[in-house]
């Protein structure tokens, strides 16, 4: 089919998508509760107990709501939230009434979700498209996370908490830096919710009422904090934070074994240059301290999407990465400073500025830098967004990025990659209604024609009824130097070349949830079919994935889910699995698979999945499973294994790839924590052990000691490199 054709056919596709949404939808009008702040000139100490005079005076925030596993009616166990503030804080109190013996997971900081906790969301700026969330479990351990589209709590920032205990409730008191907080001067209603986690009795509750289909950090559902005065700049907001490090690094693939000592000294610096624009400097930053990707089995023709755990990326990263769709994206942050491989290459600088501009524009820009050596050119890329909202919930996005390479510090010529585009995404108020429109296009010397990536979206949420429809076109001559475009990318054996071509996919997802009133057991039910097919220019339908499920979801958290699973593959290129390549031909492969977990609140719980079926003319048997034991609340200790066995017929030979992980994480106090992780991958030839001592000495001050081994697990078991990293790093605001 024509080039343009095809692309005229999707826009027209997209228009229609567009065109559906019913005009009245734009009608709704949703209720939300609100809440009063008023000034105090009394201290308050940030113990938990509420007792200072405000408490007894401030207005609460009551009649939580239920939102799972039904939503519509009013908790039993009920919350009340006060608020105050003065120069430097907003003051937060909480009284979570409770008559049950808590669950707590850990006392590990970022681990919201599953421990007896309360949190805070909190839009300043009534944007509804990014905020910040703060959390605390019943022992006091921390979460602090960045909202966009969902929730990131690789976020990490300075705020205070102290909870109480109590034989009937648990009380809380936050004290959050309006520092921490990037808000606009002048505006006196902020957006605010309120959530509580129960899982004694697998329940959910929040202050502003958010139906059970929508996440609990969706920005559209807050209620209003209403300031007796808008709260005026912060002042100078400026904090630094050093960092210095010292390892020992071991090569054992050299003879003979290379061993090096590095020390390294860097920093950040996050500047305010207002209450809601930042300004993010690094030098020479390292990341030594970060966890460890988690291995995957990869049977699949692509590369694998891995998340960004560092910490520079994370604040206001969805105004970078929020563009294409999946996890084909214009922009992925770990194309910087990473290679594919995920080992560290040298950043020499970076500069960032993000935030809003208005109540209704946010940018982005980012310039960063990284070294060069006599294998590789230095690389230099800079990034440029915009997103502006409009109505309620529905925004305009623009993007802009560069990747240059430079040499002697010149720029090479025609070492280039860069990209433009926008994107339309439109939501109705309750966001059940939702349609996305975007283009981006490639610059590349010697590429001036079929260069773009065209994609659009259409989204319906409904209680019992859920649906999207999704379609996209990638040109073969689409570059993304600073993205991911895993399917772009075929690699034909034979020649021992990545071959680039474009493809055409079309997804559609249909699900209906059944809630039923009566069950003793049950929560609901989740039926459901998915459909994925793939379109290349030349060679047709290439690709057909259609799966069938059923899900049960128990009210002590365990779950059951059965899955029906047929794939049509048409292989453009042999495919090499196994020592032999598999011949470029078609495959129809039907498989069924079991996937169960036990109570998630019981100390010792167990997950097991099990896949059979056709697998590329033979035959696949998939079985994973974990136990993991809890010590509460100090301990956490987990193992796992997962066995393919890939039957093939002559002369392709058999597969057994073996992926074990283990860890135990103990946790001296909210502030001191011991991890450590396993990881055997007999595909990847490795067994990793990563270590990681944190103490966290002062508020965002750490002190790291990682240990870090590999070894190789195919014939003869030994060392492949090991390291030993002494970091610290403290948080200074000045």
């Amino acid at each position: 089919m024509n080039q343009k054709i095809l692309q005229i056919l999707i826009l027209r596709v997209i228009c229609s998508i567009l065109l559906a949404i019913p005009a009245t939808a734009q009608e709704v009008i949703i209720q939300f509760p609100q809440l009063s702040i008023q000034r105090t000139n009394s201290p308050i100490t940030i113990d938990g107990q509420l007792n200072e005079p405000v408490w007894k005076a401030a207005a609460k925030a009551t009649n939580f709501w239920l939102q799972a596993p039904i939503d519509g009616e009013q908790a039993k166990q009920q919350t009340e939230v006060q608020m105050t503030y003065d120069d430097k804080f907003v003051y937060i109190a909480a009284t979570c009434w409770d008559d049950q013996k808590y669950i707590i997971q850990t006392l590990k900081r970022d681990n919201f979700g599953e421990s007896d906790a309360f949190a805070v969301l909190i839009d300043p700026v009534k944007e509804q498209t990014n905020g910040s969330f703060f959390a605390v479990n019943a022992l006091g351990a921390q979460t602090e996370a960045a909202l966009a589209d969902g929730i990131d709590d690789s976020w990490d920032n300075k705020w205070i908490v102290g909870v109480e205990n109590y034989s009937d409730r648990w009380t809380i008191e936050m004290a959050i830096p309006f520092k921490t907080l990037r808000y606009k001067t002048g505006i006196e209603e902020w957006g605010i919710n309120f959530i509580r986690l129960e899982p004694g009795s697998n329940e959910t509750h929040t202050w502003s009422p958010i139906p059970r289909q929508f996440d609990i950090f969706d920005l559209g559902y807050l209620g209003s904090l209403t300031w007796d005065a808008a709260p005026i700049k912060a002042g100078k907001n400026v904090s630094l934070i050093p960092y210095a490090r010292v390892s020992q690094d071991n090569n054992f693939t050299v003879e003979p074994t290379a061993k090096s000592t590095d020390f390294g000294i860097g920093g950040d610096a996050k500047i305010a240059l207002n209450s809601t624009l930042n300004l993010d400097l690094t030098f020479n930053p390292d990341f030594s301290q970060v966890e460890v990707d988690r291995q995957v089995t990869n049977l699949t023709r692509f590369n694998i999407f891995f998340p960004e755990r560092r910490q520079f990326f994370i604040e206001n990263a969805d105004v970078f990465s929020d563009f294409g769709q999946f996890a084909d994206r214009p922009f992925y942050s770990r194309r910087i400073g990473l290679d594919a491989g995920g080992n560290t290459v040298p950043i020499k600088y970076g500069v960032r500025l993000s935030g809003n501009l208005n109540s209704k524009l946010r940018i982005g820009l980012l310039n960063m830098h990284t070294d060069g050596n006599d294998q590789r050119a230095g690389q230099n890329y800079s990034a440029l967004t915009f997103q502006h909202r409009l109505w309620k919930r529905s925004s305009i996005k623009g993007i802009f990025l560069n990747r240059q390479a430079f040499s002697d510090g010149e720029s090479v010529t025609g070492d280039y990659g860069r990209n433009v585009g926008g994107e339309f995404n439109y939501s109705t108020p309750d966001g059940k209604w939702r349609a996305q429109t975007g283009y981006i296009e490639s610059v590349k010397e010697g590429f001036n024609n079929k260069n773009g990536h065209l994609y659009g979206r259409f989204d319906y949420d409904g209680q019992n009824f859920r649906t999207f429809l999704t379609v996209q076109r990638m040109s073969e001559n689409y570059f993304s130097d600073m993205g991911f475009t895993g399917r772009l990318f075929n690699f034909n054996p034979e020649t021992n070349e990545v071959v680039r071509i474009g493809f055409t996919q079309i997804g559609n997802m249909l699900n209906y949830y059944i809630y039923p009133k009566e069950s003793k057991n049950i929560n609901f039910h989740w039926s459901g079919i998915e459909n994925f097919v793939y379109f290349n220019p030349n060679d047709g339908l290439t690709e057909w994935y259609t799966r069938f499920r059923h899900f049960f979801f128990f009210k002590n958290t365990s779950q059951l889910r059965f899955r029906l699973n047929n794939h049509y593959v048409d292989l453009l290129f042999p495919f090499a699995l196994t020592e032999v390549p598999l011949p470029a031909k078609s495959y129809t492969m039907k498989e069924f698979n079991i996937q169960f977990n036990t109570d998630l609140r019981k100390r010792l719980n167990t997950e097991w999945f099990i896949v059979y079926g056709q697998f590329y003319g033979g035959t696949k048997l998939t079985n994973r499973g974990s136990v993991s034991y809890r010590v509460q609340p100090w301990g956490n200790f987990s193992v796992g294994i997962e066995q393919n066995n890939i039957r093939l017929p002559e002369p392709y030979g058999d597969l057994d790839l073996t992926l074990a992980t283990g860890s135990i994480e103990i946790n001296f106090a909210t502030n001191l924590f011991f991890t450590t992780f396993l990881q055997y991958n007999t595909q990847a030839d490795n067994f990793n052990v990563n270590a990681r001592f944190q103490w966290r000495f002062a508020p965002m001050s750490d002190l790291f000691l990682v240990y870090t081994d590999n070894y190789l697990v195919d014939g003869m078991f030994g060392p492949k490199n090991r390291s030993v990293v002494l970091k610290a790093n403290y948080w200074l605001t000045l």
